[in-house]
């Protein structure tokens, strides 16, 4: 997955003016970063768009997706990952990625934009550096923030509780959305890659992390939460359409295309597979999404059928048939299914976008605060709007050539028997379960959601793999921290967060 994640970020964008720095040059957090101060923002801006895209459609994509069973783990690396033998080693990269080049990079975009009086690139870069930050703090817990991006000042910044980055997080936000509100002294969409430098569906974007915050941390201060997300309910400035998504584009070009894509159907084709877990839960409720979310595999087109796996049973049981079940044309991209269940996506725009915040992300988190927290609206339907807006971009996305025969009359049977079985549990805990169990599902290709929904509220209901590692005896809730950083760093390691694999047992702050 290292060689995977740094051949993907060598990427030629645009009309080939911009590249993407290589991972091969990546910095520790811990030594001084390599800026290009004469780069102008609009060049720096769109490798970052892309670094995100890559970067979460990557690792954090693949080790998620284990973790929460929409996959099982076939190969010499994703089989020790889904039973949770994922060291400190192992991690460096993903960890010198977030800091040395998308927050330092966004950083020079916000720096430099507003010294140059390019305002609204630098709230562009404020907003997608809010969004890098959500997750790392998610995965890691707690992590240098306050420090980490002043290397100069600090060669081994402290670590700030994740409450006090989560706060962090939304001032950066407010600063971005102030940024975009003032001039700009080049056109606003040089270089914006996901909006073309439209104002609006940056705001709703900054608004939806906010509520991704606010939703996430709800158990911490409900009071505040409630409070706040009613705010930004009142404001309507939210991802509501999926015109509005935050989706980082993919492109035809070798190293340019969807990191799921490349993964899971061309360079290592055989190391997943369809989680039965997964699996199972969208037959036994003829969930529609199935043949759009995963690919079938067959002797011929009449006979193909899903092939899924046990997460963990691959170490002693090892699965080895090329036929087997794959990430399908929603999550990787329009083209034809062959018969071991890999895609060919052959045309230049069919490359399935890395989809970081949705319109029906929006609703299911809009629907949990309204049921748990008691916010404006009523969970019932807004939990409708969320299956309704997924149906949709799924349809969409995929066209008449490759939508499921009969799939809005599914898809409409399916959200009208979801929602009964919603309004039919007596409790608000019966509810929250069906509701995130169709978030779990709405989260395929982005499984770092559907991490931080299992670590927040327990649901799905998942047990432990097969051959699970020594010593773990529940889902990890959050991720080791990188090798380099246990060296360089670790004095600052708050106590207990160093040791492997007792460190990540620990809940991060917003579980607890």
């Amino acid at each position: 997955m290292k060689r995977f994640i740094k051949a993907s970020m060598n990427v030629l964008v645009a009309t080939g003016l911009v590249v993407i720095s290589s991972c091969d040059e990546f910095l520790d957090v811990n030594t001084s970063p390599n800026n290009l101060p004469t780069s102008g923002v609009q060049y720096i801006l769109p490798g970052s768009e892309l670094g995100v895209g890559f970067v979460m459609g990557n690792t954090i994509q693949l080790v998620s997706s284990l973790w929460v069973q929409q996959m099982a783990g076939t190969g010499t690396q994703s089989d020790p990952y889904d039973r949770y033998s994922i060291g400190p080693a192992e991690l460096d990269n993903e960890w010198t990625v977030m800091y040395s080049n998308l927050l330092d990079d966004l950083q020079q975009v916000k720096v430099q934009g507003r010294e140059e009086g390019n305002f609204v690139h630098a709230g562009m870069a404020g907003i997608l550096q809010a969004y890098v930050w959500a997750v790392t703090t998610d995965i890691w817990g707690d992590v240098p923030f306050s420090q980490a991006l002043n290397i100069e000042g600090s060669a081994t910044p402290a670590y700030d509780p994740q409450q006090h980055i989560y706060a962090g997080i939304i001032t950066i936000l407010n600063e971005a959305a102030a940024d975009l509100n003032k001039t700009n002294a080049i056109p606003a969409g040089e270089g914006d890659l996901i909006y073309g430098g439209n104002i609006d569906k940056w705001t709703r974007v900054a608004n939806s992390i906010k509520l991704k915050l606010y939703v996430q941390s709800r158990k911490k201060d409900a009071a505040n939460a409630t409070a706040r997300i009613n705010e930004l309910i009142t404001q309507n400035k939210f991802i509501a359409s999926n015109a509005d998504n935050f989706n980082v584009p993919f492109f035809a070009s070798s190293g340019a295309q969807n990191p799921l894509y490349q993964y899971n159907h061309l360079t290592r084709p055989n190391d997943m597979i369809a989680s039965t877990r997964f699996l199972d839960s969208m037959r036994v409720l003829n969930d529609p999404r199935l043949p759009a979310i995963l690919t079938q595999t067959g002797t011929s087109a009449a006979t193909r059928t899903y092939i899924g796996y046990e997460n963990g049973a691959h170490t002693l049981l090892n699965f080895t048939s090329p036929n087997r079940s794959r990430w399908g044309l929603y999550i990787v991209g329009r083209g034809q299914t062959n018969l071991d269940g890999t895609i060919n996506v052959a045309a230049a725009n069919d490359q399935a976008p890395m989809r970081l915040i949705t319109s029906y992300m929006v609703y299911y988190w809009l629907a949990e605060a309204a049921l748990t927290l008691g916010t404006t609206g009523d969970p019932a339907a807004l939990y409708r709007q969320a299956l309704e807006a997924n149906f949709s971009d799924i349809s969409t996305f995929l066209g008449a050539t490759y939508t499921p025969a009969n799939f809005a009359a599914d898809a409409q049977a399916y959200t009208n028997s979801r929602v009964a079985a919603f309004n039919a549990k007596p409790t608000a805990e019966g509810k929250l379960n069906v509701l995130i169990r169709d978030k779990w599902v709405s989260s395929a290709g982005n499984a770092y959601e559907a991490y931080n929904d299992y670590r927040r509220t327990g649901y799905p209901r998942l047990a432990l793999p097969q051959n699970a590692l020594v010593g773990v005896n529940r889902i990890p809730t959050r991720w080791p921290y990188a090798l380099s950083e246990l060296q360089a760093n670790r004095d600052n390691i708050p106590a207990g967060l160093d040791v492997y694999p007792a460190g990540f047992l620990v809940p991060v702050w917003w579980m607890q």
